[in-house]
């Protein structure tokens, strides 16, 4: 008995745990790749303030391999809702003691590529890219071969574009201070605009437009009317007026069967048949201007004016009579086209239908619906019954379609970057 309870006194161990915060205290670690050797030694590292006292960094490094091990990934620890103790067994006093061990998760770098983990991508691109060539100037095709030149062609120089970095910028900063600024761009823009003068703040639509741009009262004055309000009669009009212009014709039997005509809108209505006569004359017929004065059916003067407001002077060339020569341009015809649209919308109210445009120009529906909208109308929808109460176009009677309408303050469409 005495043997056994002897060796019962041996075999007790006793069993402590070590609460206090050591500076050495052992670490858990578990390893990812490479295993350091066992006589290897680590350098621990703990948080600073409260927050990071539960922190822990541990490393080592061979001669060819570098490991790190930390407590945490990122804002979050590695482990939560549980800790872990090492247990260390002392001999002399035949105890365990118990202490907190931190676990960490250790990754292993090789110091080589450690080295070259700060080159950039596209130098890593690089050398793949140059290998890449290499075997296909090596092996490749001779269609393959010719595709590696050009893209060796082709190819940037980055390194190159960054010492001219400061050289570009200056460059840049000295063009974007010459160009125009955007309030600028949109004064030249309603400077260029191919419409009579306009006042941009009146909300009245009859004050919109500057009338004596649209017919100057030194041309109205060579407009003889006199022949018209004297007759009653439709066919000695229409004889005076030859026109194809549904819109003239019925405006100006209106007008004349006033028992006293609007002297200055019969004037209009007549100005308004030359446009249309100047917009069907071609390029060959204005060389000619005798012809002219014959054809649009008015005084010279009136001719005269015409040109100079709706075609351009050809340099260089001069009539058989010394006059000069013009002729129309694309920029010409449009304006001529909003002059017209903005003469007849003041013989209607300051309301047009496209359709009646369009079938007195002959000329689409929504290209006349554009020429509208480019002198600032604002199209509505409307039935196709109130198209043919208004209109005398037949061939829009028994369709729907649009009315525009001019409301002040004025507003013009965007320009569009796309021709038409």
């Amino acid at each position: 008995m005495g043997s056994k309870r002897k060796a019962e006194e041996q075999s007790t161990v006793s069993i402590s745990i070590d609460s206090s915060k050591a500076k050495v205290q052992p670490v858990l670690a578990t390893f990812a790749a490479a295993v350091p050797p066992v006589a290897s030694e680590f350098t621990s590292y703990r948080g600073m303030g409260a927050e990071k006292s539960n922190d822990y960094i541990v490393a080592s490094s061979t001669e060819k391999i570098e490991f790190v091990g930390q407590t945490f990934d990122g804002a979050r620890p590695l482990v939560t809702g549980c800790r872990y103790l090492v247990g260390v067994y002392d001999p002399s006093t035949d105890s365990v003691t118990f202490r907190p061990a931190p676990y960490v998760r250790v990754t292993s770098a090789i110091k080589s590529l450690k080295d070259a983990r700060g080159v950039a991508d596209r130098d890593i691109s690089a050398r793949l890219m140059q290998a890449r060539t290499e075997l296909g100037e090596a092996f490749g095709s001779k269609k393959r071969r010719a595709q590696i030149r050009a893209e060796e062609r082709n190819k940037i120089d980055m390194d190159g574009v960054k010492s001219d970095m400061a050289v570009i910028g200056a460059s840049i900063e000295l063009r974007a201070s010459s160009m125009p600024s955007a309030q600028a761009l949109k004064d030249a823009e309603n400077v260029n605009r191919p419409v009579p003068r306009y006042n941009p703040d009146t909300s009245v639509a009859a004050e919109i437009y500057d009338m004596e741009d649209v017919l100057p009262r030194a041309v109205a004055g060579h407009i003889n009317i006199a022949s018209l309000t004297a007759s009653m009669d439709p066919e000695v009009y229409k004889s005076k007026v030859p026109t194809r212009s549904l819109f003239v014709k019925k405006k100006l039997e209106h007008l004349v069967s006033q028992p006293k005509p609007d002297a200055y809108k019969v004037r209009c209505v007549l100005y308004l048949s030359y446009l249309m006569r100047l917009n069907m004359t071609s390029n060959k017929q204005l060389a000619n201007r005798e012809a002219c004065i014959k054809s649009l059916c008015c005084a010279p003067e009136v001719v005269d004016a015409l040109f100079d407001k709706f075609a351009e002077c050809v340099a260089g060339t001069v009539n058989p009579d010394g006059s000069p020569m013009y002729k129309k341009t694309p920029a010409t015809e449009n304006k001529l086209v909003c002059y017209m649209s903005v003469l007849m919308l003041s013989l209607n109210n300051w309301v047009l239908y496209p359709a009646e445009l369009a079938g007195d120009l002959g000329i689409p529906g929504k290209k006349a619906e554009k020429f509208l909208a480019s002198v600032g109308c604002k199209l509505e929808a409307v039935t196709a019954a109130e198209v043919a109460a208004q209109t005398l176009n037949k061939r829009t009677a028994s369709r729907s379609g649009k009315k525009a309408v001019l409301q002040g303050p004025i507003k013009f469409p965007k320009a569009s970057l796309r021709g038409n």
